[in-house]
């Protein structure tokens, strides 16, 4: 997956600029799949629901994503200690 495809679906599951949760469960384990793998090599945070059962706790911890974070919007982060989440 390229940026231009993941901002593709990323504006496809956002409702007013807003990830919109019901949308993400609605998408397939295969895009969920592509989209982790993508934050993953650019390092960014992961929605919890976003995490299909296919990826492995495991391996996304051995990528240091160790830290889990409510944000006050509402959603549940697991990232690695470079991002700060608010």
């Amino acid at each position: 997956m390229n940026k231009t495809q993941f901002n593709k679906v990323i504006n496809q599951i956002s409702t007013h600029n807003k990830l919109d949760i019901k949308k993400i469960e609605a998408l397939t384990d295969e895009i969920k799949s592509q989209l982790v793998y993508f934050i993953v090599r650019n390092r960014g945070p992961i929605i919890k629901e976003l995490i299909p059962v296919t990826i492995d706790n495991g391996w996304l911890a051995s990528c240091g994503y160790l830290y889990e974070t409510k944000s006050c919007k509402g959603y549940t982060f697991i990232h690695t200690c470079e991002n700060r989440i608010v």
